[in-house]
């Protein structure tokens, strides 16, 4: 199964006022090149992206929050799996994209014994499951969207990546960041103050 090929399905199944966040991994680049509206969090550091997703279902707890993450970057911090379990917020459905390698390190641990999904539940997070195909990951996520509670999968998907055309500028650096913020302040739900930094 390939995650580009799950990521068209997913994007599919959007609509604006909900909010992503990828990690930095091919995740990103796939992402990009499908779902080009609303805020969209690009490429965290490893083990970053699902403590972000966290905060943001926290701060729009009517909107859905997609954390597409992947295998080598929850690996770093399988930790937050305990605090997302605790705060158990019900807006946030969590994708580790996993293909059992990192992308110029070698094999990771779930090459091996490590299981994603009996982490996440150890943690305490109820709704998971390890999906290996696509009509599942169609069946599984869309119901997912649907509800409103926590949900975890771990998505096998094959090594390597699709030869995308996303724009670069939109997922690196502080245009990304600033493209964020702004997406953000106009979303709907958005309740702060916000001043546009000067120039």
């Amino acid at each position: 199964m390939k995650r580009y090929d799950c990521l068209r399905r997913l994007a599919s199944w959007m609509d604006e006022p909900m909010l992503t966040v990828t990690s930095l991994s091919a995740n990103y680049r796939e992402w990009a090149s499908v779902w080009r509206q609303g805020a969209n969090f690009y490429a965290l550091n490893l083990g970053m992206c699902i403590p972000f997703a966290l905060g943001l279902s926290l701060a729009f707890p009517r909107r859905k929050v997609i954390a597409l993450d992947s295998d080598g970057s929850l690996l770093l911090d399988t930790s937050s799996l305990v605090t997302v379990a605790d705060v158990n917020p019900t807006n946030l459905v969590i994708i580790v994209f996993d293909n059992s390698v990192y992308g110029r390190m070698g094999s990771t641990a779930t090459a091996r014994a490590a299981d994603l999904e009996k982490i996440a539940q150890g943690a305490g997070i109820k709704s998971t499951a390890t999906i290996g195909a696509l009509d599942e990951f169609e069946r599984l996520v869309k119901t997912a969207m649907d509800r409103g509670e926590l949900a975890f999968f771990v998505v096998k998907v094959e090594r390597g990546r699709e030869a995308v055309d996303f724009d670069h500028r939109r997922t690196h650096g502080r245009a990304m960041k600033e493209a964020f913020v702004e997406a953000l302040r106009r979303h709907p739900d958005y309740q702060g103050k916000y001043r546009k930094p000067p120039a």
